[in-house]
């Protein structure tokens, strides 16, 4: 934005579902920013994402040796202007593709520059009132390893296709959302992580620690939330880039001491019986 070309929003949809809430409420909100843009949509279940082999090969600075399509969704992230991803929720959970990616998130450690900062909405689309469990939480952990700012990070009640857009109330929030985009603005809870806004914590003591960029706070007797200490997790690109720099250690680490992991772990090796599925027929 700001070089007189249109900006370029990203939408991720973590739905299999053609012109589900995910998709138009998503396309709701880009017909509402006021900005010129051009909207590109990716269905991420329509991606192949394969298992990190934990290689570590990303992290010292070589290529992935999984050929899948990875790649393609970094350069797209790091092309985009502005991003919404939105995901029904599962089991308590964002859709398994998110997760996916994250498992992935070594390689975000590439475009972490050119995505640092960068706008994105986090939208999660559930049936049954209270039970969201972990989803909010899977997205805000994929927006903060790209090191992105959070416009908003929100719960639409919404089950059958395209339900979310009729109630008036989320037709307004699509308008809302669209307007801050790309403004300074942004929704934030009432009340959440003091650091990083989410809602999803774990309680250690007589303080919480937030789930996501590992803040610790305290609840004071008017139920204000206190802060005591950042997680440490968030941060500009080379602060950030210091968990790349503590992964490279640890490889180093594992070199240096392999004669007596191997010594260790050597003795397991003929416990127990792998199993596999029969062949398909």
């Amino acid at each position: 934005m700001g070089n007189g070309k249109p900006g370029q929003v990203l939408a991720l949809i973590a739905s299999p579902r053609t012109l589900g809430n995910c998709e138009t409420f998503t396309k709701a909100i880009s017909r509402r920013v006021p900005e010129e843009h051009t909207l590109k949509l990716l269905r991420l279940t329509s991606l192949t994402i394969r298992p990190c082999l934990a290689c570590y090969g990303c992290v010292m600075g070589n290529s992935c040796p999984e050929e899948d399509d990875m790649q393609f969704l970094l350069d797209e992230l790091a092309a985009a202007d502005a991003v919404i991803l939105a995901s029904p929720v599962y089991y308590l959970g964002a859709n398994a593709i998110v997760k996916s990616i994250c498992d992935r998130g070594f390689l975000f450690f590439s475009i972490l520059e050119q995505t640092y900062n960068k706008p994105i909405i986090l939208l999660n689309f559930f049936g049954i009132p209270d039970r969201v469990g972990m989803a909010p939480q899977m997205l805000e952990t994929f927006a903060m390893f790209l090191g992105m700012s959070v416009k908003a990070s929100l719960l639409v009640e919404a089950a059958l296709p395209g339900e979310a857009l009729m109630n008036e109330k989320n037709v307004e929030l699509a308008d809302r959302l669209g307007k801050i985009l790309f403004s300074p603005d942004s929704l934030k809870p009432e009340r959440g992580c003091p650091f990083c806004g989410s809602q999803i914590m774990r309680a250690k003591q007589k303080d919480f620690i937030c789930t996501v960029c590992h803040g610790t706070f305290n609840i004071d007797a008017d139920g204000n939330f206190i802060p005591l200490k950042e997680g440490g997790i968030i941060g500009p690109p080379e602060h950030m880039l210091l968990h790349r720099e503590w992964l490279r250690g640890m490889k180093r680490k594992f070199q240096e001491n392999k004669k007596k992991i191997i010594q260790t772990i050597a003795g397991y090796k003929d416990d127990g019986e792998w199993i596999k599925p029969p062949p398909r027929t």
